[in-house]
């Protein structure tokens, strides 16, 4: 719903619970004097500076979105000031800082600030006129000064009354504020918070939204994290305000084993590091390896943070080293997959041949494609090849069956599949968004309705959490792990079409997880509109299924603990005729003898069918908002659809009383006339002869 009020005036210094010494605001401790000339033109510039920005940004109301894009506020992008600049300031050594709290806070001496503050800004002559003692002091109670200008203690601690347009102590600019009606500032949940917003309002109109939230609307997601990733420390986390994450590295493989090197190794830890480090142009103590392939990278601002990924991410590649050998190992020292893979091959294991060295990330489609490129002449030597003809042995490592030992042999051979096995070896490091998750803090505002949150210790990667309005409008979420790039979401579509009741929505239903250069991760959410389809999925896969020709992990996205209220089970929903009779048929709410009543004074049905459905399309208060369900609806104390009732029930009442007929012209018609004249009434005659006209010509 929207409220429109008048915005208040300007502001001038203000007292009360602002931030700095004991509690009073800026401008000396809040306090005024009537003596100094305000300099007009400095409010002027101010007024438009106001006005501009807030016509040039729609601001977006004070929610905890926690799929937001990791960059808070402007104040946040500011870079942090060097020592070296003028307005840098020491706190260890400065001279109005008095101690040092125990928790790390410092104590300023805030009169010493307020003076040397006070002899940047003004003459000698100025500060004698803001002294105290060339102030009027609060008069007693006994006073007859009935002076408004008066320095009371109601306008040294409290908000000035702009209704007060005499008040000269109100600084005004000259221009009047501007007619726009403008969204309010983001605030905080508290009065003070609010009358502060009011006051730097910019216009004389403010449009404030009130959102009623039912419990589902106010649903999160559990994030979830891949198995092998290891989340950075507390230290490491709140040492930097900026994160970024990188995917896509070479591991470090243990030469004698063959295996990857795990983190548990202090060695590889420091050499990931390192690696991830010289990429950026960081230290290696501000990288948090996550896994073999994978790392955290701290920066002290958020705006670095952003400037390292734009600079980074088209530049960074890596090469893996990929290579094809003839599958020769001993059949005692393989696993049972193995055996089984070999035992399936027409020619054994001299018919199969080994990939080492591949890309983590790199799927069995993928690496098809890149050495046998679909619609060549290696495709038709060596292809067609099929999931099945796939095995990976090891995160780096994979058997393909080419079902004869020649073509393991022109394989290793063939100059052309060689260089192709390289080209799959080339892969750009993938740079994602990284950012602290938000946890509940309790509740605040009046009558603790509103919820806090604070900054968690765990650090949320770009794809770790579906997006925040996908997943609030559908009843399940599904997570998708180890796609191919080559599936879009029409694959998605046309793969779960099967376990939806409607018909799939391509594209509000599904969202491919990107890296900042828009290259797919590998990772997808589908979401599905009824309970019970995703229980069905799940029972027939089980967590596994094949996608695009490849093997990918499903797993279902649950929800937060709900802090207050609970879920419904389904939306209802309603037939296609209840809902044109709900939107068409109005004449439910009246007695049909107002209907013929008011169609023999002149006014048709059909005028009045097209008056109801604009105002049912034009305005969501007396349609979605006054038809939602329980929890959401803008009157909870009403009845579904109770407030067009009662809209369509006035609209006629006052309609009826407005109409004038000859017999009874009303008074607005008699006041035409003078007291001493008759009321002449052939004006309804002529009326009434026009429209007659207008019917014979259809209009």
């Amino acid at each position: 719903m929207t409220y429109l009020g008048g915005g208040r005036g300007g502001r001038g210094g203000r007292g009360g619970r602002g931030r700095g010494g004991d509690g009073r605001g800026r401008g000396g401790g809040g306090r005024f004097s009537r003596d100094v000339v305000w300099d007009y033109d400095d409010a002027d510039e101010l007024a438009a500076s106001n006005l501009a920005s807030a016509l040039t940004n729609r601001f977006n109301p004070n929610v905890d979105n926690q799929d937001d894009d990791g960059y808070d506020s402007d104040a946040d992008l500011e870079p942090p000031i060097s020592p070296d600049h003028p307005d840098y300031m020491d706190l260890e050594n400065h001279e109005h800082v008095l101690r040092k709290t125990d928790d790390g806070d410092y104590v300023f001496d805030d009169d010493a600030q307020t003076e040397d503050l006070l002899n940047k800004l003004f003459s000698p002559e100025d500060i004698a006129v803001m002294k105290s003692e060339n102030m009027r002091t609060p008069p007693p109670s006994d006073d007859q000064d009935e002076d408004p200008y008066a320095n009371t203690l109601e306008y040294e601690w409290y908000f000035n009354d702009v209704c007060d347009v005499d008040n000269l102590q109100l600084l005004k600019p000259t221009t009047p504020k501007s007619d726009a009606i403008l969204p309010l500032k983001p605030h905080g949940p508290e009065l003070d918070d609010w009358l502060m917003a009011v006051s730097d309002h910019p216009s004389k109109y403010i449009q404030m939204e009130r959102k009623v939230k039912h419990p589902d609307s106010m649903r999160e997601p559990r994030p979830i994290f891949p198995r092998d990733r290891k989340l950075p420390d507390e230290s490491f986390v709140n040492k930097y305000k900026g994160f970024l994450f990188v995917s896509g590295l070479v591991p470090n493989v243990n030469e004698g084993t063959g295996k990857i090197e795990s983190l548990d190794e202090p060695r590889n830890v420091q050499s990931i590091a390192e690696k991830v480090a010289s990429l950026f142009g960081v230290l290696s103590t501000d990288v948090s390896p996550a896994s073999p392939t994978t790392a955290f990278i701290g920066f002290a601002t958020k705006k670095e943070a952003k400037d390292a990924m734009i600079r980074k991410a088209s530049s960074l590649m890596v090469e893996h080293p990929v290579a094809l050998e003839k599958y020769d190992v001993d059949e005692e020292n393989i696993s049972e997959e193995e055996k089984e893979f070999i035992a399936a091959s027409k020619n054994g294991k001299e018919s199969i041949l080994m990939v080492s060295g591949l890309p983590v990330e790199m799927t069995s489609v993928e690496l098809f494609e890149t050495m046998f490129p679909p619609g060549t002449k290696l495709e038709a030597m060596f292809g067609p090849l099929t999931n099945e003809d796939y095995l990976r042995v090891s995160p780096t490592t994979a058997l393909i069956n080419l079902s004869s030992a020649d073509l393991v042999s022109n394989a290793l051979k063939s100059k052309s599949v060689v260089n192709n096995v390289k080209v799959a070896g080339q892969r750009p490091v993938q740079v994602l968004r990284a950012k602290r998750e938000r946890v509940f803090d309790g509740w605040a505002g009046p009558g603790r309705r509103f919820g806090q949150s604070k900054l968690g210790e765990r650090l949320l990667v770009t794809g770790d959490v579906p997006p925040n309005d996908m997943f609030l409008s559908h009843n399940d979420m599904l997570h998708i792990s180890g796609l191919p790039p080559n599936v879009t979401l029409t694959d998605l579509a046309m793969f779960f079409q099967p376990f939806s009741a409607d018909s799939r929505d391509v594209f509000g239903s599904g969202h491919i997880v990107r890296c900042s250069q828009g290259l797919p991760t590998g990772s997808a959410y589908v979401g599905f509109e009824f309970p019970g389809e995703i229980d069905q999925l799940n029972e027939l896969y089980n967590g596994c299924a094949t996608i695009g020709g490849a093997d990918v992990k499903l797993r279902p996205v649950k929800d937060k603990l709900l802090r207050r209220g609970k879920r419904e089970a389904a939306r209802p929903a309603r037939s296609l005729e209840t809902l044109n009779n709900d939107l068409y048929n109005w004449e439910r709410h009246v007695d049909p003898k107002d209907i013929k009543e008011l169609e023999e004074l002149g006014i048709e049905k059909s005028v009045l069918d097209e008056i109801f459905v604009t105002l049912r399309h034009s305005n969501r208060t007396f349609a979605a908002v006054d038809q939602a369900m329980s929890g959401e609806r803008l009157y909870q104390e009403k009845r579904r659809g109770a407030h067009y009732k009662i809209l369509v029930r006035k609209y006629l009442k006052i309609l009826k009383s407005c109409v004038a007929t000859k017999e009874e012209p009303g008074l607005l018609y008699e006041a035409m006339f003078p007291p001493e004249q008759d009321v002449d009434t052939g004006l309804f005659d002529i009326e009434e002869e026009r429209i007659k006209d207008l019917r014979r010509k259809g209009i």
